[in-house]
């Protein structure tokens, strides 16, 4: 009766694997995000498009000086601003690749990021942009004002989700 339920289930998804997409694909993103680099991942909005979005509560002046560190850091070329006066788009290049962060103040210690790394016109790389947003998080944490906001939980976890 045990293999007959098995082999029913298993045909059952054979032929439902069109639906499946989407929920083995966020399955995967949470089995993913336990890894080392769940402190960057989790809290860390990744879109259908390839960008990357975080909050986080610092002003937004102070998200803007991390970016930048982190840029120099990593080598990061930053372009002029398309429009002068825009402070909260910051465009760099990279061998290879584009940047391209967006900062929106939602109030005076509370900012938005959206960030994407292109490779051309078509492909994005969530490698580089999970790397960018985890050296962008630790030049925030160096500026002693900012670092305690950074930690969340008992021990350094990260409190995403009630456990």
């Amino acid at each position: 009766m045990r293999t007959v339920a098995v082999g029913g289930a298993l045909l059952t998804a054979l032929m439902l694997q069109g639906c499946a997409a989407l929920p083995l694909a966020a399955l995967g993103g949470a089995v993913l995000e336990s890894g080392a680099g769940a402190v960057v991942k989790t809290g860390t909005e990744y879109t259908m498009s390839g960008s990357a979005r975080r909050t986080f509560s610092i002003p937004i002046n102070a998200v803007r000086a991390g970016v930048l560190q982190a840029f120099e850091r990593t080598g990061v070329i930053i372009e002029p601003p398309e429009e002068p006066g825009d402070d909260n788009t910051i465009h760099g290049r990279l061998a290879h690749r584009t940047v391209g962060i967006r900062l929106t103040a939602f109030s005076e210690s509370l900012t938005g990021m959206t960030l994407v790394v292109k490779r051309n016109f078509f492909m994005k790389d969530r490698a580089t942009t999970s790397e960018l947003l985890e050296q962008i998080e630790q030049a925030i944490a160096e500026n002693p004002a900012f670092a305690a906001r950074l930690r969340r939980g008992a021990g350094g976890n990260v409190a995403a989700s009630p456990r």
